[in-house]
């Protein structure tokens, strides 16, 4: 409970716990939260607001564009305090985005108008991101059993193989709703989506797209990271919509790395061109647009929204798709996060002056975490170890 206690109130509409509490969906959810604001007091108010921006949510059919909902989502992380004064329609929105992609308690779909993709919520039942799955047109939910599995869509939509598996869509269904892979820690996914762009998912990763694309543009959304080749299309571009940033491009083969946890968003170019565009601050803000040529890297840092752009080895932000982890002078703490979400472990470092050992090479990523854990140990000088629960540790040697 006590970690509940530096909460805000947009920390709180992200535990899904306290959206249970606030559906009355679960007791034990309830009488936990109950409790919670009695033990903490000090916390009323940003319980209050969170309770508020919930209560906002109750409607059905609010539309809004990819746009709308990115630079409000911004406006909720960067401008807690602008937004406790800027009234109630910002809040409603906000809860629609948070309450979408941070709990899985609303379904999703692009309206294809002859004018623009809009962005409308319908509710359904709650999402199990611990599960590798696929999420079609209507609900239904496919798990994903392999740790590397395949999805692929047919030019029309109506048909998808996940796996070895056919799955047959009705047409009514392809042209207006969204489709949700859940790639949690520990797998990966491979996807070929209806245009035939290929998209590979890194563990911990999400993707939103259509069954089919319209004829204006390509666009999908994306939590996590992922290495998208993409099929040229000079009247229709392609767009991968992340929290911080667009990245937009006829065809061309590059990385997005956006999980929310990370400190930085970034994307490689391996080949071809993309434009990386970021939204100011404010509702009304001016955006920021950079080009990018092959073998450079963009990254944005979300705190202090100071972006560059440099050259890099792009082998080292792209080989985790092949089963590789090719690094070049990377922090140990950087390391390791990237070792948690592929193999679903959790790895403590003991001591913290260890983190800022600089790790270079190739790591296997095929093997298991203790023959990596070994590799490591071979050239940086620290002991590793497996607890009782099953997490690893790294300490000194002795």
């Amino acid at each position: 409970m006590g970690k509940y206690s530096t909460y805000t109130s947009t920390d709180f509409l992200n535990e899904e716990t306290f959206i249970r509490w606030r559906l009355k969906s679960d007791k034990e959810a309830v009488k936990f939260w109950e409790n919670f604001v009695k033990k903490y007091p000090d916390k009323q108010e940003e319980v209050n607001e969170a309770i508020e921006i919930f209560n906002h949510f109750n409607f059905a059919h609010e539309e809004l564009t990819l746009d709308e909902i990115f630079t409000i989502w911004n406006n909720v992380k960067h401008h807690s305090e602008k937004k406790r004064n800027g009234g109630f329609a910002i809040l409603k929105y906000a809860a629609i985005f948070i309450l979408v992609f941070a709990t899985g308690a609303l379904s999703y779909y692009f309206y294809s108008s002859s004018q623009s993709n809009e962005f409308t919520i319908a509710e359904t039942t709650p999402v199990n991101f611990n599960e590798a799955q696929v999420i079609l047109p209507g609900g239904k939910s496919v798990p994903l059993r392999s740790k590397d599995s395949e999805i692929r869509y047919d030019a029309t939509g109506e048909k998808v193989i996940i796996d070895n598996d056919t799955i047959s869509q009705q047409p009514n269904q392809v042209k207006s709703e969204m489709n949700r892979v859940i790639i949690p820690y520990g797998k990966s996914s491979q996807l070929t989506l209806s245009d035939g762009t290929k998209v590979w998912l890194n563990a911990g990763s999400q993707l939103m797209y259509p069954s089919v694309f319209s004829s204006k543009q390509r666009e999908v959304l994306l939590i996590g990271e992922a290495f998208f080749e993409v099929v040229k299309n000079e009247t229709s571009p392609f767009i991968v919509r992340t929290d911080q940033a667009d990245v937009e491009v006829l065809g061309t083969r590059f990385d997005v790395s956006a999980y929310p946890d990370d400190k930085i968003f970034q994307t490689v170019l391996v080949s071809g061109s993309v434009s990386v565009e970021t939204r100011k601050e404010g509702m009304l803000g001016r955006k920021d647009k950079k080009v990018l040529e092959p073998n450079q890297m963009y990254s944005l840092d979300k705190q202090s929204g100071v972006n560059y752009v440099h050259r890099v080895d792009v082998e080292i932000y792209t080989s985790w798709k092949e089963g590789m982890f090719n690094c070049d002078k990377q922090d140990l703490n950087r390391v390791v996060r990237k070792l948690e979400r592929y193999y679903n472990k959790k790895i403590h470092i003991k001591d913290p002056m260890l983190g800022s050992y600089k790790i270079s090479g190739k790591l296997d990523l095929k093997n298991d975490i203790s023959d990596v854990l070994d590799v490591i140990q071979a050239f940086v000088p620290i002991d590793w170890g497996k607890q009782k629960n099953g997490d690893y540790f790294i300490v000194k040697p002795n």
